[in-house]
């Protein structure tokens, strides 16, 4: 079933893409919806389904930026780092996966949760090999939101599911376009490990299998 799960992500996803240019209002998309949209969750549960939002997924606004429940006003952001889609897989970035998530129980919790971590995994596992194989522009994720905190410099970050949704291009557009409409530009992270990827190759290729391990358990029965 997982190429059936990550065509169900994917439509999903492609169907609740943010209209083009800088937000209006509020955009969102998260476990919450994604739970709600599956098929296995019973109808009545739809609607207390998208209350879990908070639990991971993303939130773009007028006001601010959200991240698995962490928001951030643009006027309190420094600097937003970003991240080539393959060095967030390499550096940890899938460590948290949906399945992990503390989320409450409800009817067909498990198996819910076990298809959309098979599905976010095996989307970002298809978008890395591609990007790693040379037939595709290299995709780039906003990896670090930092901004002022009460005592210190703060840094706001996606988990595996943000990175789902970051990863699609029209996302990334609204993101970008609505952090330059505050006047914050996104900037590579100056120490990318990317920038060394023709010498680390077998590295990421051991990582991406390493990925293909963690989605293979998932689709067993």
């Amino acid at each position: 079933m997982t190429d059936d799960d990550a065509s169900w992500l994917q439509s999903l996803l492609e169907s609740r893409r943010p209209a083009p240019g800088p937000v209006a209002g509020r955009w969102a998309l998260g476990i919450g919806d994604m739970v709600a949209d599956h098929p296995l969750t019973p109808d009545k549960l739809r609607g207390l389904a998208r209350k879990l939002n908070h639990f991971g997924g993303v939130a773009i606004s007028e006001e601010g930026v959200e991240f698995d429940g962490d928001d951030v006003r643009w006027s309190d952001i420094t600097e937003i780092r970003t991240r080539s889609l393959i060095e967030y897989l390499f550096t940890g970035g899938v460590d948290k996966q949906a399945d992990k998530l503390p989320l409450p129980w409800f009817p067909f919790r498990g198996k819910v949760i076990e298809a959309i971590s098979r599905a976010a995994l095996t989307l970002l596992l298809a978008a890395a090999k591609q990007q790693l194989e040379g037939g595709a522009m290299e995709i780039r994720i906003p990896a670090e939101v930092r901004y002022h905190g009460m005592m210190r410099t703060r840094e706001l970050t996606p988990g595996m599911l943000g990175a789902v949704v970051l990863a699609d291009p029209a996302v990334r557009q609204c993101f970008e376009a609505t952090a330059q409409a505050h006047g914050i530009t996104l900037c590579p992270a100056d120490d990318d490990v990317m920038e060394d990827a023709d010498h680390r190759a077998e590295q990421i290729k051991s990582m991406l299998d390493g990925i293909s391990a963690r989605i293979r358990p998932l689709s067993d029965p």
